[in-house]
Order: C-alpha cells, then structure tokens, then sequence
C-alpha cells in the first residue's frame, strides 16, 4: 500500500481550526503542518490535542511564505506520495483511496492533477472530463496545489516551490504551482491530469483576479516571464487582446501591468 504526508501549510491564528483540515486516522497516512507566525502570541493557539497525535509533526517558524512553508514540508517528508493542502480544506471521504489506486495504476505517472469542489459539492471551475496528459500551458494556468499529488522519490531533491512566488512571497502573490509545475516539466516529470474530486475548499479561485487585481496581473506576466523568457510579452499581448476583445479587461492598461510583471522577473531573476 502506498503511503500518504498530507502536507499543511498554515499561518497565525488559522492554526486554530487545523483540525478541521484533516480526516480521521487512517493507515499509511501521517500529517506534517508547518506553522508559520508572525508574533510568538500566535503559539498559544496551537491546539493542545495536536501532540497527542502519533501520526502529526508539528513545524513551528516566525517567518513568512507559503512556498517556504512547501518547501520545509517537502524537506520532512518520508512517504510514497506527497499532497499538499491548506487550512481551509477538507479531504474528501474516499478520496485518499481513490489516490492511491490512480498512482498504482498508472505507474508512469509522477504528478497527478485532480479537481477541487466547493463545499457545496459544486466544481471549483470547468474541468475537462476526460483524463489527459497535461503538458500545454494553458492546462496548468488552472491547476491548485491542493488538486496536485506527487511521487516524493521523483520531487524530493529535484525541484521545489520557487520562493519568489506564493502568498507572502516578496515579489509575486501567486502562480506558486504553476512555477513548480513548469520546472516538474523541465526535469523530465509526466503530468496527468484524472477527472476525480478529491477535495472541498471555501478559498477563491485566485487566477480569475487576473481581469481585476493588479498584483495578480503583474505575478501573471512574472509567470510568462519564467515559462517563455523572451517571448512572453509577444504572449501577454496575444492574451490582453484576447481578453480586450471579449470584454473582460482595457487593453492598454491590463498589457501594461503584464509587462511590467515580465520585465520585474527578468530584471531579478537570480544570477541575471
């Protein structure tokens, strides 16, 4: 049977409800939560019941950054397959199970991508109904963490979470797992994705911010920056057109804050 680290990344006083983010006890599966606080008042939240628990580690830090959280959770790490989720996420029934089949089944696969629900059952978005192998970037531009469960034996010490995006990141917001996905592509990694929910959320689906929020705008043309270098404003000016036309956003001023992402994640990108 193949083994689980459901990995939790949580910050100051979302540490209280925890324990809702995880099911009940179950065989072949252990927890690892990285608690990010930002004052050591934060500490005393932590609920007593979590070490009476022999099957969750507790990781405490004062920092910030969820891809630094990721990545202390994937440097612990010790089983077959690593699935990370967020305080305010709830697995559902059957659906570590179901994991688990897919990963016995198709052996070649190193990173699978699933669907999220809301806690009303309904789909996070429009999700394809057939399976597929994911490789165009418009497939992954979607994808959520908590939709992605990885081989550990194909990530641990091969690629990790890129700490210049994510939620606290100093320079962009988002678009944390689509970095990590285009580097999973780079190493050589098999991505497919598997028409099965595996968990609920209340959390808003981020990328639609792109027509709205500036800093999601500028972490997207950061992420067409790291995925097509120097052709990524030829790529920003086909998707503002894009959307120009069909309404969604102004032209000018959507292509400009794109640009402006692009041209920040060139200029400090490391060893530039």
């Amino acid at each position: 049977m193949l083994t689980i680290d459901i990995l939790i990344s949580v910050r100051d006083k979302k540490i209280v409800r925890i324990k809702e983010a995880m099911p009940e006890p179950l065989e072949g599966v252990k927890y690892i939560i990285c608690f990010q606080y930002t004052d050591e008042r934060f500490l005393k939240l932590i609920p007593e019941e979590l070490k009476n628990y022999d099957d969750v580690t507790l990781l405490t830090r004062q920092e910030t950054g969820l891809s630094r959280s990721r990545n202390l959770l994937l440097d612990m790490s010790t089983s077959d397959l690593l699935y990370f989720i967020d305080d305010d996420t709830v697995i559902i029934p059957d659906a570590l199970d179901n994991i688990r089949k897919i990963f016995e089944e198709h052996q070649g696969v190193d990173v699978a991508l699933f669907q999220a629900q809301s806690y009303a059952g309904r789909l996070l978005r429009n999700y394809p109904s057939k399976g597929k192998n994911v490789i165009r970037f418009r497939d992954r531009f979607k994808v959520l963490a908590y939709e992605m469960v990885c081989r550990r034996e194909k990530i641990q010490g091969n690629i990790s979470f890129n700490t210049r995006f994510g939620l606290g990141a100093d320079q962009f917001e988002c678009f944390e797992t689509q970095v990590f996905l285009e580097d999973a592509l780079r190493t050589g990694l098999k991505l497919r994705y598997f028409p099965v929910p595996i968990i609920q959320t209340s959390a808003i689906y981020k990328p639609r911010l792109v027509y709205v929020d500036k800093h999601v705008q500028r972490a997207y043309g950061a992420l067409l920056g790291y995925v097509y270098n120097k052709r990524a404003p030829w790529k920003a000016f086909l998707y503002a057109l894009d959307k120009s036309r069909k309404g969604r956003v102004h032209f000018f001023s959507f292509f400009k804050t794109i640009l402006q992402g692009i041209f920040i994640e060139r200029r400090k990108r490391p060893n530039s």
